[in-house]
């Protein structure tokens, strides 16, 4: 009986003697392999979006909106090198509602003294939101203007750095800042430029002398 016993507990490959063996011998019998413990689908690191969630989504950004307005004091903003990326114009200002209008280059001589010389730069923050940025020209007189020549200079810093401008009211000019850390490139939009004046200027382009805004001016209405 002991002796059967036995022989039932042989292989035929190992002829008994592989449990004679230690761990790593050629003779000794493979490791059983772990299986691999399945990934938990509820686990937070693999739900949670990263920053470019909406690139790694094959989301667009819809271009809906673009601002006319001067840079914040406490944004930072580049602007777009490049003369595609810019148009000086004339533009008239509506002080009621502090909107900015484009004006029909036929109505330009008819309306001197109303509209102004200007230079519309295209600009984009931190966050990737774009705005037009509305820069005053100097006049015909050719008076120098702190403000504006402060502005320009500005202006043309950011089209290479990163730039924040504020108001120095005691002074009387726009101080520039530079960041302290180096901050990557903007990312901009694939837009042309006739799209984002299109955009910005929906509804905001005096194209006859009987634009309400004019017939205001002139009482009218």
């Amino acid at each position: 009986m002991s002796r059967r016993s036995q022989t039932a507990d042989i292989h035929p490959e190992d002829n008994g003697h592989s449990a004679l063996f230690e761990s790593g011998h050629p003779a000794a019998p493979a490791p059983t392999p772990e299986v691999p413990k399945a990934p938990d689908p509820f686990d937070p690191a693999a739900l949670r979006l990263d920053a470019n969630y909406a690139a790694g989504l094959g989301v667009k950004k819809m271009l809906t909106t673009v601002p006319v307005r001067r840079p914040g004091k406490q944004e930072w903003f580049r602007v777009r090198p490049g003369e595609e990326w810019r148009i000086q114009t004339a533009i008239f200002e509506a002080e009621a509602d502090r909107e900015t209008y484009l004006v029909d280059r036929s109505l330009w001589g008819e309306l001197a003294g109303t509209i102004h010389p200007a230079l519309i730069l295209t600009c984009i923050n931190r966050g990737g939101d774009m705005f037009l940025w509305r820069c005053k020209l100097p006049g015909p007189d050719g008076r120098p203007n702190h403000w504006i020549d402060s502005a320009l200079a500005i202006a043309r810093e950011a089209e290479t750095n990163w730039r924040r401008m504020a108001a120095n009211m005691a002074a009387g000019y726009y101080d520039g800042f530079e960041p302290s850390a180096v901050l990557p490139d903007p990312e901009w939009p694939d837009r042309s430029f006739s799209e984002i004046l299109r955009t910005a200027f929906q509804g905001r382009l005096i194209d006859s002398l009987d634009h309400p805004l004019l017939r205001q001016l002139r009482g009218d209405s």
